[in-house]
């Protein structure tokens, strides 16, 4: 009994360990698009959107609401001034140009080419 609990210990402490190797964390945050924004040059056409990208990727996904994904958008990663409390979506001008993570330092340009 006593070698089983053992086992059973090491394997779970050996998956613990190792999650971290597979699990990537992925940022998003939600968007609504009245049909005039863009996000490096495609068109968003009215609808509810979510922005994700994983941790360290060079590219960010638009996704509508039904899962389907409309982009994929090259990023940079940035470093911020300050850590933001809410995550924010900086538009200019309709333009998505930018992602900054609320509670991070880091957020995500996008890339225009």
């Amino acid at each position: 009994m006593r070698l089983h609990a053992k086992q059973f210990l090491g394997s779970l402490a050996l998956l613990a360990l190792s999650v971290p190797v597979w699990a990537a964390h992925t940022d998003s945050v939600a968007f609504y698009s009245d049909g005039s924004a863009t996000i490096a040059g495609t068109q968003l056409k009215q609808g509810d959107y979510q922005l994700k990208v994983k941790d360290n990727a060079t590219e960010l996904q638009v996704v509508t609401d039904d899962g389907k994904v409309v982009a994929h958008v090259p990023v940079q990663w940035v470093q911020l001034q300050n850590k933001p409390e809410t995550t924010t979506v900086v538009v200019d001008s309709n333009k998505i140009i930018e992602v900054d993570f609320g509670g991070k330092t880091q957020g995500v340009k996008i890339s225009t080419n």
